[in-house]
């Protein structure tokens, strides 16, 4: 009924504040655990300790919720690490900025990182950047900006199509968003709480159909 649609358009809404608001906790935590294993793998072909232990420290700091701590030690990671951390410290910078609402800040950093780097940072700046300019861009726009993750092997496709389910419900493109949805619960590798909000969105593009 009337009531129940105005409900779920208002969890949905909810939802994606929640994104607006945090520092992407979700994808934060996969950045976290990727970018460590790469990291390790330089540390231990370089012997670069320095910038291992600081890199370390930055990890510890965004785990235990402490911003303060963790935006030192970024800045000491960018003007003191080696290419490789100065690269890791950017992104995590630019994830902090998000957590302070600083939008405008933290898109010119994922896009610097998206012209300077390659691989699994570049893909990680494209994605949350595409969670930035989700309400003023187009769906075409934003699948364009997604298309090397959507890829069904590469680990944050997931959550790309959770971007684009997104765009399709802002553009009115309920049949697209709808198989975002469903894509998205049916998936092997999806979380539950992925699971959650892919299911709330379906049930919210139903209910527009």
């Amino acid at each position: 009924n009337e009531i129940d649609e105005d409900l779920r358009q208002e969890k949905l809404k909810g939802i994606w504040s929640k994104y607006r608001n945090s520092i992407f906790s979700s994808i934060i935590i996969v950045a976290l655990i990727l970018i460590s294993s790469e990291s390790y793998k330089y540390l231990t072909n370089s012997k670069i300790e320095k910038s291992g232990v600081i890199f370390s420290q930055i990890i510890e700091n965004i785990l235990q919720d402490n911003t303060e701590d963790a935006a030192i030690n970024i800045n000491n990671l960018l003007n003191d690490g080696t290419k490789e951390y100065r690269n890791y410290a950017m992104i995590m910078k630019a994830d902090l900025l998000i957590s302070e609402n600083n939008l405008i800040s933290a898109e010119a950093l994922y896009n610097e990182i998206i012209d300077s780097t390659k691989g699994l940072l570049r893909d990680l700046a494209k994605l949350k950047l595409a969670y930035i300019k989700v309400d003023d861009s187009s769906y075409a726009e934003i699948e364009l900006m997604l298309s090397q993750l959507l890829v069904e092997d590469n680990i944050l496709y997931l959550f790309a199509k959770e971007v684009l389910a997104l765009s399709a419900y802002k553009e009115g493109l309920y049949d697209q968003g709808i198989n975002h949805a469903e894509e998205i619960m049916k998936n092997e590798r999806t979380t539950t709480g992925m699971f959650d909000r892919a299911n709330m969105m379906l049930k919210v593009f139903n209910s527009k159909i």
